[in-house]
């Protein structure tokens, strides 16, 4: 790609998002439900614009999570986490069990073959927890409770998903190795143990260290290079990206307020995140909604991926009230990225055919596009009194 092409991407893509953005924002709906769209209409099977397999421009799209779940990271409080890690911890489990039986028993049971709707019942289970990140923050409740758990549960999940993950892939390989396995399940474990343990304790005491700095900003490009490395760890040890990046937030949380990182790697969100969103809708294909047969496997998967993440955190949270149960359901909604990766997996190792394929891209995108709405609604009085379209910029 050449640079003149990528800066007219960049410009078409932003711009688009934040007109689409602004849109919703006077509808009052969540911003990036408009810049979902405007990624579904600049993709390759409306507009043409941007094609989505282009690696720059997904990585671009990667990059604006990782710092979104950074930020996120910045603003959450380590013992507060652990407040909720017992509830966090059961959500995250049942909302891996539950998605992964049901998800099986439903292809099994459209008479699919078992390694199908292995891989359909994994995409499934994985959650996408940028998304409802995204709203949480735009309504002001990332600090809520609620808020919490699901970040807990994600991080949770997120491991689960890759055990399940590897053991199906060994399965779709018909072949399987105990010792990388659990070098994969110890070092999962071991990554995100050390860093919420001792990763504050080693942070506070650098903070000597990073003041005698004489390079500008010292203390933000300090947080940025732990941020990128621990989320190029996390993805070499198998985990996903946005994991190692949440835990360098969570790292230096107590640097955070005295050196105003927060506010700066916000101004950095507001320009990536948006290619994240876009990249995101520029996969769905419009045209899959054409044909019936195709549609209702997509809504039948699509509606036991939202039901059993709803179930599951229904049963995790069995001592909680009624509200908080479904607003830690519809957190746990979204597969995004996650999905569309297992059905990639899937794809490569020649195990699912395109028409399964489609129904994980759809399924993925689906639940993505939903949980904005949902999430809105779950919370509608906890918004603020002064509630107006502004509450999303």
């Amino acid at each position: 790609m050449e640079a003149g092409n990528l800066l007219f991407y960049f410009f078409i893509i932003f711009t688009s998002a934040k007109i689409m953005g602004e849109i919703c924002v006077r509808l009052r709906m969540p911003p990036i439900i408009g810049e979902l769209m405007a990624g579904v209409l600049l993709g390759n099977y409306v507009l043409g614009i941007i094609d989505n397999s282009n690696h720059v421009l997904m990585s671009f799209a990667e990059i604006g999570v990782i710092f979104l779940m950074f930020h996120v990271g910045l603003e959450i409080r380590v013992k507060d986490l652990f407040a909720v890690g017992r509830t966090a911890i059961f959500v995250g489990i049942l909302g891996v069990i539950i998605p992964l039986v049901l998800g099986f028993a439903c292809m099994i049971f459209l008479n699919y073959e078992v390694i199908e709707s292995l891989f359909v019942a994994t995409a499934i289970l994985a959650t996408s927890v940028g998304i409802s990140v995204k709203v949480l923050q735009d309504l002001g409740l990332i600090k809520h409770k609620v808020a919490y758990i699901v970040l807990g549960a994600a991080v949770f999940d997120d491991i689960l998903a890759l055990i399940v993950l590897a053991l199906v892939k060994g399965l779709a390989r018909k072949e399987f190795q105990t010792i990388e396995f659990s070098l994969l399940v110890i070092e999962s474990i071991a990554f995100v143990g050390f860093l919420t343990w001792w990763g504050p304790k080693l942070a506070a005491k650098t903070r000597r260290w990073i003041e005698k700095l004489n390079i500008p900003e010292g203390p933000f490009v300090i947080s940025v290079i732990l941020c990128l490395g621990l989320a190029e760890l996390a993805d070499v040890i198998g985990l996903a990206a946005i994991i190692g990046s949440f835990m360098a937030g969570i790292v230096i949380d107590e640097l955070a307020g005295v050196y105003d990182l927060e506010n700066k790697v916000k101004y950095v969100n507001e320009f990536l995140l948006p290619f994240f969103f876009v990249m995101m809708g520029a996969h769905l294909d419009p045209r899959v909604f054409l044909e019936p047969r195709l549609l209702i496997l997509i809504l039948l998967v699509t509606v036991v991926a939202i039901l059993s993440k709803m179930i599951g955190s229904a049963l995790a949270c069995w001592k909680k009230d009624w509200k908080t149960k479904i607003q830690i359901g519809v957190c746990m909604v979204p597969r995004g990225e996650v999905g569309i990766i297992v059905g990639l997996v899937g794809l490569s190792l020649h195990t699912i055919t395109q028409e399964i394929y489609t129904v994980v891209l759809g399924m993925s995108l689906l639940t993505t596009l939903v949980t904005p709405p949902l999430i809105l609604m779950s919370f509608r009085k906890k918004r603020h009194k002064s509630s107006t379209p502004a509450e999303f910029k």
